[in-house]
């Protein structure tokens, strides 16, 4: 591989640390940032939201002899011109997820080690220069921060006024800027005050989504450190950066706790060092916000600009938080969305600066039942959380009686919802007014929840000793399951409408496009359709919507069809749900194979070909992470979230799905 290859290579891999308040760090392989949204320090002052780019990285010089060699690779201008060339002295790099990464460069005949660690509960950056060998020269370490404290959407503005910075006693500095101020702390060295522009970074992330992408970022001086030449272990340089203002949070001793289950490996072996390394990819997305007046658990739904949305929770918990035993908090998480319910609603998303939750959506409440239910199985919910049982009724009576978005239950006892201006379900991009993929009507896995919803609570009465109401729920979803298959079954093609239309006098026509939706009507439970049936939707989705990264959301045949995720924010909500792949489908789409039985072996053996897909994938892209989508058409390129919690999900649960089949079959083979 030539050295401009590998330096590509380095500049398209990305790593993402996090610290259990929705503060991220995230950057190149070579360290540095080609987004706005990259930096070694975002820090979410409201946690998991309001979050704000306080460090963005370190200018690192060493000199010696005369000669100043630098450790960092950036891009500038226009023509992204990579500089400094540090990259040259770069000779590996490790993460260790979900806090730490390290970096190792041979520099002036010694070794120099930068660990980068956000400190667990804290919005701090820790960074530790560990320096390793003899040194022939007197030799300086410079090292120059840039820190612009702004919101991490927004570039800096130019024509705005740039942050101050105050020395105090014992090697302490605080950065201010409006309502935001920072402090550095640093072990050794001089301080010298000389502020300073590195103008015109380029974040070529941001340029290929249309964005502005060039910023020029502020800095308050350099800090300096002789090297002694001997080999001493006091050479070593630690700088801390943490913000301070508006809100200096401590939740060190909360974060590292673990759930009841967590002393054990969730899938059953010490040694299964791929199970090891979800398990901590998943801890990444877990974080805290406070619930009545008290620090609850959430889920991030993705890095880097999502924050903890109400259906990517429900999708994702069964598989962050209940494969790998964290019981406890996959509770509290339901507690945090179920204490915000509105009339039937859990809220799709938390206001990113500390607004009133949204409730835009037809399935998150129902996804919420779902989870419950998978909690159910392996905790006494109506024991140990009666108040998530009268969560999950409370969404089936205001659905029957009907709320907002219009989204109420017809004559029938199926759910519509929504008109053609609204996106309530997961297919919702909208933008500049346009709303892509209307599904307004009776949506096929909004009706499979349903089903599934009804199932959950007579389980839950069952177990709370209501007999008598428990044998009503299992009637009303096999009226339900009834009506479902009589309405969506298109027997033409061999598979479910994805949605039921209205037209005149009251008429419900089914749509003619084959969209990955129907997997849940196979994936849910056993009862909503025939094996026959289920047999026809796997094979239908196997053929027309499977790729090596999950399904595509629309049939390629189709003429919507868009098999890339390209081009400007509008053109990339355009593809978003025509085509585009989704990893997080790979999870209902497994357990739809494992539940549905008589299907061609080698449909059951793609099963697992996708699994060990994504597992590889982990190490692309973002490290130990999945992306949030893929292009449609070959060669399938990554896009969106370059870590997706409901895409990680998905494998964790579709690896379990897996080992308990094969665990079953050799079972039944003694």
């Amino acid at each position: 591989m030539s050295a401009e290859d590998d330096l590509n290579q380095h500049l398209e891999a990305l790593w993402l640390l996090t610290n259990g308040l929705g503060g991220y760090a995230l950057g190149t392989a070579l360290g540095g940032p080609r987004s706005r949204y990259h930096g070694w320090l975002v820090a979410a002052s409201n946690p998991p939201v309001e979050r704000h780019l306080v460090l963005h990285s370190m200018v690192e010089m060493v000199e010696t002899a005369g000669r100043t060699q630098p450790l960092n690779t950036m891009e500038f201008g226009a023509a992204q011109t990579v500089h400094p060339d540090g990259w040259r002295r770069m000779r590996d790099r490790t993460i260790e997820l979900p806090h730490t990464a390290r970096w190792r460069y041979d520099v002036a005949g010694c070794t120099i080690t930068r660990e980068l660690h956000l400190i667990p509960g804290r919005n701090a950056a820790r960074i530790r220069y560990e320096i390793k060998g003899m040194l022939a020269q007197p030799t300086t370490l410079f090292l120059r921060p840039l820190i612009p404290l702004r919101d991490f959407h927004e570039l800096t503005d130019p024509g705005g006024p740039d942050p101050s910075c105050e020395a105090q006693a014992g090697r302490l500095l605080h950065v201010r800027r409006g309502d935001l101020g920072a402090s550095v702390r640093f072990s050794r060295g001089t301080w010298s005050a000389a502020p300073d522009h590195w103008r015109n970074f380029a974040y070529a992330l941001d340029r290929d989504r249309g964005q502005d992408w060039t910023e020029d970022v502020w800095s308050p001086g350099v800090i300096e450190v002789e090297i002694p030449t001997e080999d001493d272990p006091a050479r070593d340089v630690e700088v801390v950066v943490e913000l301070t203002e508006p809100n200096l949070i401590d939740l060190s001793g909360m974060i590292r706790k673990t759930g009841r289950s967590d002393s054990t490996d969730p899938f059953g072996s010490t040694d299964d060092q791929t199970s090891a390394a979800l398990a901590r990819a998943a801890e990444q997305f877990i974080v805290r916000r406070v619930v009545d007046d008290r620090w609850s658990t959430t889920l991030i739904a993705g890095y880097p600009w999502f924050a903890d949305w109400g259906r990517d929770t429900m999708i994702a918990l069964p598989g962050l938080l209940l494969e790998t035993g964290r019981i406890d908090e996959a509770a509290e998480a339901l507690h945090t969305f179920a204490v915000h319910r509105r009339r039937g609603l859990i809220p799709n998303r938390f206001d990113d600066y500390g607004g009133p939750p949204h409730y835009n959506t037809v399935d998150a409440s129902l996804w919420f039942c779902h989870a419950v239910g998978r909690l159910a199985e392996l905790i006494d919910v109506p024991r140990e959380h009666p108040e998530l049982v009268q969560a999950c009724r409370d969404v089936l009576v205001h659905y029957e009686r009907g709320t907002d978005d219009n989204i109420r239950m017809d004559h029938d006892g199926l759910i519509a919802a929504g008109s053609a201006e609204t996106q309530l379900t997961w297919m919702d991009a909208q933008r500049d007014g346009v709303t892509f993929t209307p599904r307004h009507g009776k949506a096929v896995e909004i009706n499979a929840l349903w089903h599934r919803a009804w199932l959950v609570v007579a389980e839950l009465n069952q177990r709370a000793g209501d007999h008598d109401a428990a044998q009503a729920d299992r009637t009303r979803a096999g009226a339900i399951a009834d009506r479902f298959r009589k309405s969506f079954w298109w027997d033409a093609a061999g598979c479910c409408h994805d949605v039921l239309v209205e037209r005149d006098a009251g008429r419900w026509i089914g749509d003619e496009t084959i969209r990955p939706n129907q997997i849940f009507a196979a994936s849910l439970t056993d009862s909503l359709l025939s094996d026959d049936q289920r047999r026809r939707i796997v094979q239908v989705v196997a053929q027309r919507l499977l790729t090596p990264f999950g399904l595509r959301t629309l049939d390629p045949h189709h003429p919507d069809y868009r098999g890339q995720f390209r081009g400007s924010l509008f053109d990339r909500d355009a593809a978003y749900h025509q085509g585009t792949v989704w990893p997080w489908l790979t999870g209902p789409y497994v357990e739809a194979v494992c539940r549905t039985p008589g299907l061609d072996p080698t449909i059951v053996d793609g099963a697992r070909v996708l699994l060990d897909a994504l597992v590889s994938e982990r190490d692309r892209g973002c490290f130990g992470q999945i992306a949030e989508v893929y292009d449609g058409d070959a060669p399938h390129r990554r896009g969106g979230c370059c870590a997706q919690a409901w895409s990680l999900a998905a494998l964790l649960q579709g690896r379990r799905l897996l080992l308990d089949r094969a665990a079953a079959a050799d079972v039944s083979q003694r």
